[in-house]
């Protein structure tokens, strides 16, 4: 097996007439290769420490703390005729939100096209070089200090790295897809997936409360709004959500629905500054919602399974399991959990009905082997 240690060839580009050069010369690329080092410790928002690219001329890092002129990046990022390869995404993407409030398009997510082409779920870069290129990609830098000047050659030799081999892991992983005629099925999960990061949560965070579930109709409205404030202030301040205020504080709030700081003082894991600060504002936003339009309140969050609903979730997901290995693919990559549960509410209430992300392409390969069953099962 050959070793990836020898230094890696890249151009530093850290001002803003390359870098506007050099988006030039990306513009007119069929394919680049993109990467981000950043941190995000205790902010809120991902601090970008080094951006790399690689085309088909070489590796460029580009240094995001002394450019003034992003455009030129905006620009390249929305250029649909150039697609942008990425290794697992997801964190990527929350970096060029934030850091130029675009995404790029079309995305290739190398991780998720080699789940559909055999190499199993989320594999890492590392591993997967190994299995295409046969080469080691050592992973010592990965919680460096990527603010710090000058990066050391360690540093950015393991930031070019991540980059050099993406194109030709692109190529081999298009070719193995396009035989098995799943290269659409990436295509649809990289848009989608660009789509999910795009929505805006702030009103939506508080479905992703753990026990929820178990909340009244008008302590649900509380906790939505206590959610979509913390939203905003924790952007305004950058700092994680838990260091303002846990999400099972919030949820308490909401149970109890407290009238006074004697009674925010009783609240479990509230810090006393927390009340001295936003106390009095967190009490009027529960009067405020509890005063207004019962009619605008969510519906209650659908709570656990039942027993008998447990059985027939087994049931879908042995089926899914089923098809997912005989495509050798992971079965979470062809069906959600979620979604198989939308399936066995339905049924119970006979209205069975597939959810949009069981259509397209996963229709006939699942989408219809659930619902045949869940026929066959009712009768």
């Amino acid at each position: 097996m050959m070793s990836a240690l020898t230094p890696i060839e890249f151009e530093w580009v850290d001002n803003d007439q390359r870098l506007a050069e050099l988006c030039e010369q990306w513009q007119q690329q069929a394919v680049i290769a993109l990467d981000t080092e950043f941190i995000r410790t205790r902010t809120f928002f991902p601090k970008i420490g080094l951006l790399q690219i690689a085309d088909n001329q070489g590796v460029y890092l580009v240094d995001p703390l002394v450019l003034d002129d992003t455009q030129p990046l905006k620009e390249l990022w929305q250029n649909t005729s150039v697609i942008k390869v990425i290794h697992s995404c997801s964190e990527d993407l929350s970096v060029f939100e934030h850091y130029l409030s675009v995404l790029p398009a079309p995305l290739f997510d190398t991780q998720i096209a080699a789940a559909f082409a055999g190499y199993g779920a989320s594999i890492g870069y590392a591993n997967l070089i190994s299995h295409i290129k046969d080469e080691v990609i050592p992973k010592e830098e990965t919680r460096s200090d990527w603010l710090q000047r000058p990066l050391s050659q360690s540093q950015l030799n393991y930031a070019a790295l991540d980059v050099v081999h993406l194109l030709e892991v692109y190529e081999t992983l298009s070719s193995q897809l396009k035989q098995k005629q799943r290269l659409p099925w990436v295509e649809l999960e990289c848009q989608q997936l660009l789509e999910k990061i795009a929505q805006d949560e702030l009103d939506q965070y508080y479905l992703r409360v753990k026990s929820a579930w178990k909340l009244q109709s008008h302590q649900l409205a509380v906790l939505r709004q206590l959610c979509h404030w913390r939203e905003h202030e924790v952007r305004q301040l950058d700092i994680p959500r838990n260091r303002l205020i846990k999400d099972a504080t919030l949820l308490e709030m909401a149970q109890r629905l407290p009238e006074n700081n004697k009674h925010l003082h009783r609240l479990r894991d509230i810090y006393p500054n927390f009340i001295d600060q936003y106390g009095v504002h967190c009490l009027q936003l529960i009067q405020q919602v509890l005063d207004g339009d019962p009619s605008t309140h969510p519906q209650r969050l659908s709570s656990p399974l039942t027993l008998d609903q447990r059985t027939l979730f087994k049931s879908l997901k042995e089926i899914s399991v089923e098809i997912a290995e005989s495509l050798n693919i992971p079965p979470e990559f062809l069906v959600r959990k979620k979604d198989i549960e939308s399936l066995v509410r339905g049924a119970q209430d006979s209205l069975i009905e597939l959810p949009s992300s069981l259509k397209g392409w996963r229709h006939d390969v699942i989408g219809q082997p659930l619902l045949n069953y869940l026929s066959s099962s009712s009768k």
